[in-house]
């Protein structure tokens, strides 16, 4: 117990020193003891701690360890307390936000090393206030700005260092003052000028003349220029690191250096020990004694214009490649193209693009970032041959590649293609240094490439969510050891879970939820040192699931997230379930399975726990967790028991209580309530087959037009229309077209795994008494069936599919659908329903939405809050005035959107706010518009009705005044706005002096008979 191990420890009154370094297990708890009055020094270096909350009280501390931890967030403020502190040391955490400026304020500080964070903005002046420090080393954080003058103040720096913060820039400081430096390290940043010609011009003289004292400057990789001081020359034994920089030339005196760089100047009698010359490279960008490197010369067409290259550039190449991008995909209608194409700026300073110098020349491209940057096209393969790009970042535009040239990007480690229709990654595994792949919602489809695991030796983050990804899940990935966080979140992909995947050590994120992944868990992924999330739960996808025993998470000590919901999971839960769990916000789903029994005591053990247990058959929870006040993200401190699960003989509507509107309710005296913890309903357990057998007798099995096994075989699972999840629990009933007569009884919702209905094109009479009772209910088809209500509907409240088309349902827009937030997809065409249409901001998943063929009149509006809206069918209705300008508002630009407002009343224009859209297909025939602006039929709406408006202009979107045609537009060559000079006032006619348009390919307007035109009957019908 960490708390009584603290308590112990700091009750040693003459304690004035404490070492637990590297017991990992035992993260101190220090808010609410009392510090030994003596205590100096602590330290607490990998031990698993998550905050150092309560060491302010820590008041005589003068030296105090903490790094390698989990320690998160803002700088923790309580240090300042410690007025004494000489040694500070907190590397290795996550550390964010700002360094505090009351740093200043420890004045008596020696040594503070606090690298390997994540903290951000500037330096604080208040450093210079710490004239005594001899340390003091803040590298790879996120830090900016320039240097703060201040820091000349250090005269006692022995050690300083800044390295990778990659985004502090400006002048270097000459650190005039300081004595006897031992490492100055600004490495991998960027900054710039000429170092000041008093660099480090007081160093002691008997310190620099000593051969036993070495001095390191690494000045590398940074954007430094002009002259190198020619004092340094006085160093007797100096590291000189400057490659990678802007520097024309090494001091000829600097050659005669013997003991620099660890003696190889002397040993190879050259300056290339320092700095390869101007033309030639090295991958180091220096000389060094291996045999097997040495400083090439550039070949023809090539240059390296500085000292200390780490490549040859082509710099004709690199602008041909940036003018190829920039022409293939539409650069002249870029979001954001700032000196793109003005060749009087150099390359570097074109937006998105990043070099090795920065953006004041043409070095050599090392990124290009143009996220959502309204690129349209292809790219260009050269890209793949700019030799020092790392990072290639065209995420969420609409452009197409091709993979056949990755395998020239040497260096390429991170590539964001996510949101890119690319149609295929065949290739990709040719890519020799990808280390960070984002390839999330492309829409791809069937199993990954073989070539895909070539990437495994590098690999370090992959991200292929939102896809559909099929076949088995491969045991190909365990080949990946260098895996940290690993994101397939809804695919398609089936089989067990590969236990080659447990193997991987360093992976820290691993979510494959919303798969279709079956068998067991394996043990083995108990067993992962640096797990923080696992993710497998399956809420929305049928079919075979999870199943076998709850692994015991026993030996992940960085576990954050469990998500192991809505599977088949059974037995008991482990004895030792999260015993080395270290993190006190733990989060653990494993509701809804079919675990059984007691939930094990040993849990108590853990400080917090946050754990949803509800939907499964356990009969045995202790009384000591409802004394877990803070558990449950505090809500035990308020609902006690009930927080955790409903009690037996109780039910809520989430099998718990997580809100005052939620309450755990006593089943009724004349009920058979179920004995287990975390009921939803107070119904009894019925046997799924005596449900099956229900239905089959209330509608009519013996005439149904397929019985096949019902009633006979003993594996309801083979019954037709049965689909079983494991071969035993019923998760889909699909009885379409089948002769299903009178009323379904509401028994079918008590399934407790069902998932879908079809009940399509019977002839029944449909109630949803008792649907709420179908937790697990997702889809549902109820189209043609004759129904006219949709009473008690609102219940389903985890219904993402709902079609109602084809039916009888009349009178104003069913409210209660508005209840069904999870709603994706809505189908209520060919019905009966009147007046105005409601706000659909209240169902904000909405995806598909088809109303056409009704009665609804007044405006279209109600359209503006659905973000991922797709496709919208009003067409056929009553629908008067203008288009809102908020229509569609919140759709983003680039998704495929389609819209049928054809046959209404509509009047005005399009707004020009639709302007923003890619991808827009619209139809807009037979209303009554007056307007149509060209600014929506330019070259940024060339990707409208698909692409049609590149090819016919504003005639693709509406045929304007004086002319008809059948579709309102012009869809094809043979298709033309023909002729019509009745037709003086209105965009998007199809009929010409009251007579509607052929169909064929050759229409022509026709005049005489209507009975001739055999394709007028088809007005009003199909969709265009």
């Amino acid at each position: 117990d960490p708390q009584r191990v603290t308590e112990l420890f700091f009750s040693l009154p003459d304690l004035e020193s404490l070492n637990i370094r590297g017991n990992t297990d035992l993260p101190l708890k220090l808010d609410n003891v009392k510090f030994p009055a003596r205590l100096q020094l602590l330290q607490l270096s990998d031990t698993g701690l998550t905050t150092i909350k309560g060491i302010g009280n820590a008041t005589a501390l003068k030296e105090l360890h903490f790094t390698e931890n989990d320690i998160g967030g803002k700088f923790p403020e309580e240090i300042f307390n410690l007025k004494s502190m000489e040694f500070l040391y907190m590397s290795f955490n996550k550390i964010t936000g700002t360094l505090p400026s009351e740093i200043g304020e420890l004045t008596d500080l020696r040594e503070f090393y606090a690298y390997t964070n994540e903290m951000t903005g500037t330096l604080p002046t208040e450093l210079g206030n710490l004239v005594g420090i001899e340390n003091l080393v803040l590298g790879k954080n996120n830090f900016n700005g320039q240097l703060p003058s201040q820091l000349n103040n250090l005269v006692e720096l022995k050690e300083f260092s800044v390295y990778y913060n990659k985004d502090l820039t400006g002048p270097v400081l000459d650190f005039s003052g300081v004595k006897k430096i031992q490492k100055f390290d600004l490495e991998g940043n960027q900054f710039t000028g000429q170092l000041p010609s008093k660099f480090f011009g007081g160093l002691d003289f008997d310190y620099i003349s000593n051969p036993e004292n070495e001095i390191i400057l690494h000045l590398a990789d940074n954007a430094l220029t002009g002259l190198l001081p020619a004092e340094l020359v006085s160093i007797k034994n100096l590291y000189l690191d400057i490659v990678g920089n802007k520097f024309e030339e090494v001091p000829p005196s600097f050659c005669q250096q013997s003991q620099w760089m660890n003696g190889k100047v002397g040993e190879l009698n050259s300056c290339s020990a320092i700095a390869c010359p101007k033309n030639t490279f090295s991958d180091s960008g220096r000389l060094n004694s291996n045999d097997d490197e040495s400083c090439t010369p550039c070949e023809d067409l090539e240059e390296a214009p500085f000292v200390g290259s780490y490549a040859c550039s082509k710099i004709e190449l690199e602008i041909l490649a940036l003018k190829e991008l920039y022409s293939a995909t539409g650069g002249d209608s870029w979001s954001v193209k700032d000196n793109w194409m003005d060749y009087t700026k150099p390359i570097c300073s074109w937006y998105g693009v990043t070099c090795t110098g920065g953006n004041i020349d043409n070095s050599s491209i090392t990124e290009i970032n143009l996220p959502d940057n309204n690129l349209d096209g292809m790219m260009t393969p050269l890209l793949f041959e700019l030799q020092d790009l790392t990072t290639l970042n065209l995420k969420e535009n609409s452009i197409n590649m091709k993979f056949d040239n990755i395998g020239k990007a040497k260096k390429l480690e991170t590539l964001y293609i996510s949101d890119i229709d690319i149609g295929s990654i065949d290739g990709i595994g040719k890519a020799p240094a990808l280390s960070e792949l984002h390839l999330t919602a492309n829409q791809l489809t069937g199993e990954l490439p073989a070539d895909f695991f070539d990437l495994a030796d590098t690999m370090e983050y992959l991200y292929i969510a939102y896809n559909s990804f099929s076949g088995k899940l491969s045991p190909e990935f365990g080949r990946m050891k260098n895996l940290k966080d690993f994101y397939a979140y809804d695919n398609e992909f089936t089989g067990t879970l590969p236990i080659e995947l447990a193997s991987i050590s360093s992976l820290q994120n691993l979510v494959l939820a919303e798969n279709k992944l079956s068998g067991t868990i394996s043990e083995e992924f108990s067993y992962m040192p640096q797990l923080q999330l696992f993710s497998v739960y399956r809420r929305l996808k049928g079919g075979a699931k999870l199943s076998g025993p709850l692994p015991s998470f026993s030996n992940a000590p960085k576990l954050q997230a469990l998500y192991l919901d809505y599977n088949n999971l059974d037995g008991t839960i482990p004895s030792n379930f999260l015993q080395s769990s270290l993190n006190p916000k733990l989060r653990v789903t494993i509701s809804h399975n079919s675990l059984k029994g007691k939930v094990p005591t040993e849990l108590l053990s853990l400080d917090s726990l946050n754990i949803e247990m509800e939907g499964n058959k356990i009969t045995d929870f202790d009384e000591r967790f409802c004394e877990k006040r803070s558990w449950m993200n505090g809500l035990v401190g308020d609902y006690g028991c009930d927080a955790f699960m409903c009690s037996p003989g109780f039910y809520g509507k989430y099998g718990r209580q997580n809100d005052t509107d939620v309450p755990c309710s006593r089943c009724d005296i004349s009920a058979d309530p179920s004995p287990y913890w975390g009921s939803v309903t107070c119904d009894s357990v019925v046997e799924e087959r005596e449900i099956l057998e229900i239905l089959y007798e209330k509608t009519e099995g013996d005439n149904w037009h397929n019985n096949e096994n019902w009633l006979i075989a003993e594996d309801i699972c083979t019954w037709y229309g049965v689909e079983c999840r494991d071969g035993s629990t019923v998760q889909a009933l699909r009885l379409g077209a089948n002769n299903l007569v009178n009323s379904p009884p509401e028994e079918i919702f008590r399934l407790p795994q069902l998932h879908t209905i079809w009940l399509h094109s019977n002839p029944i009479d449909f109630k949803f008494k008792g649907i709420g009772e179908a937790k697990n209910l997702v889809e549902l088809r109820l189209d043609a069936t004759g129904l006219s209500d949709v009473f008690g509907i609102g219940d389903a409240v985890s219904l993402m599919k709902l079609d109602l088309k084809y039916n009888q349902i009349g009178g104003g827009f069913p409210l209660e659908l508005l209840k069904l937030e999870k709603l994706e997809y809505l189908s209520l065409t060919d019905n009966r329903l009147t007046g105005g249409l409601p706000d659909f901001g209240r169902l904000p998943n909405l995806i598909s939405l088809k109303l056409g063929s009704n009665l609804f009149s007044g405006q279209p509006n109600g359209f503006g809050e659905l973000k991922y809206l797709l496709h919208l069918d009003l067409s056929e209705n009553n629908l008067v005035g203008s288009i809102p300008v908020s229509f569609l508002s919140a759709i983003s630009e680039r998704k495929p959107v389609e819209v049928d407002l054809s046959s209404n009343m509509l009047s005005g224009g399009l707004p020009l706010s639709l302007d923003r859209l890619d991808q827009l297909v619209i139809y807009l025939r037979d209303n009554k518009f007056t307007e149509l602006s060209p600014t929506l039929c330019d070259s940024n709406n060339q990707g409208w009705n698909l692409r049609t408006v590149q090819m016919f202009g504003c005639n693709a979107i509406m045929c304007p005044p004086g002319t008809a045609n059948y579709h309102g537009r012009q869809s094809g060559e043979n298709t033309p706005c023909l002729e019509c000079p009745s037709n003086r006032d209105h965009y998007g006619q199809i009929t010409c002096d009251g007579m509607p348009l052929e169909v064929s390919s050759s229409a022509r307007l026709m005049r005489g008979v209507a009975g001739t035109i055999i394709s007028g009957i088809l007005f009003g019908v199909l969709m265009f």
